[in-house]
């Protein structure tokens, strides 16, 4: 069902671009050239990098792909435990160069051996991993949840710490995102049915959550998050549950802790995913094309990914955006 969805949103096309809102930190101007290429067969739906250059790259079905300018290898049911059927979620890398993929529970990847962490041998409390963060102690911090089932699990390499509203201040199960600030804290963006949708942090022992009143506005239901350089979140409205065509309200969303700054692309922009670049531009992957905010007006590309779709985008290490797409992986030049 969740393939039928791609493919009937990546239907929707996008056809303005509007000015707004303005940050009082001018990001750069980004670089949207993409005319490098690579992995052009494959449907990519997640990309994370290690500290020696390498990008894993998550699939829909094709398996986990290792790639740099030397090598791709491809690991998939015929050469380790992953299963044929396996879409990746998300990917996250640790200090140690572990990489973490959520799937079907998490699967842990050290560089010679794959462990899988799911409801039969784990505390993890569903099998759906969607979102990943780490923070700065390797605390791996993931969503393991479904509608009004489970919450979100913290792994030290040891122990294992499993919330949900039976045992913690969750007022609902569904974690759409977790994301680590600059200070450490933990940032979660919680939706379980339309207009109702919170914001927690998580600071140590301490839960601080953030209802639409402390938002401003009455957020549709949230999408992923993400922290610029001034450890603001920036995060999606997911519209995707909605009839309408045109979508009345936000699309993102940018909140210090106290005052929110509402953006839109354009009546019809539905967006998949977000990611704050370095320069703190946000880049919104749109089901169709892609959207990228420079802190004075939005730059939209409505055209060229409009088959293929776009899933995801990432930064690399060298600074470069990587988009991926039901047809491979750009990079901006």
């Amino acid at each position: 069902m969740r393939r039928i969805a791609f493919i009937l949103l990546i239907l929707f096309s996008f056809t303005s671009c509007e000015k707004t809102g303005q940050f009082d930190k001018r990001p750069g101007n980004p670089k949207t050239s993409f005319k490098l290429k690579i992995l052009d067969s494959y449907f990519v739906t997640a990309v994370a990098f290690d500290s020696k250059g390498n990008a894993w790259i998550g699939t829909f079905n094709q398996g986990l792909i290792k790639y740099n300018s030397q090598e791709t290898v491809v690991y998939d049911s015929t050469n380790s435990i992953l299963p044929t059927n396996l879409v990746v979620w998300d990917i996250a890398v640790d200090s140690k160069d572990n990489v973490w993929i959520g799937c079907d529970g998490i699967i842990k990847y050290d560089g010679n051996n794959f462990t899988q962490y799911n409801t039969s041998n784990s505390p993890i409390p569903e099998d759906f991993v969607y979102s990943i963060a780490i923070d700065s102690k390797d605390n791996i911090w993931f969503t393991s949840c479904r509608f009004q089932e489970g919450g979100f699990v913290k792994y030290d390499g040891k122990n294992w710490e499993v919330f949900t509203p039976d045992n913690s201040e969750l007022p609902v199960n569904s974690v759409k995102s977790i994301a680590i600030d600059n200070y450490d804290n933990v940032w979660l963006a919680l939706s379980e049915v339309v207009n109702d949708t919170y914001l927690i942090k998580i600071s140590g022992t301490n839960w601080k959550t953030y209802t639409s009143q402390d938002l401003g506005f009455v957020p549709y239901y949230f999408g992923n998050i993400d922290v610029n350089s001034q450890n603001r979140i920036c995060g999606t409205i997911d519209y995707s549950l909605s009839n309408l065509w045109v979508n009345p309200g936000p699309q993102v969303f940018v909140f210090d802790g106290h005052n929110t700054t509402q953006l839109r692309i354009n009546d019809m922009a539905m967006i998949k995913s977000l990611t704050v670049d370095n320069e703190d531009n946000i880049w919104c992957a749109l089901y169709g094309g892609y959207a990228v905010f420079n802190g004075k007006q939005w730059t939209v590309d409505d055209s060229t990914f409009r088959e293929s779709g776009v899933f995801t985008i990432k930064q690399a290490e060298d600074n470069k955006i990587w988009i991926g797409t039901g047809a491979g992986i750009f990079i901006n030049e």
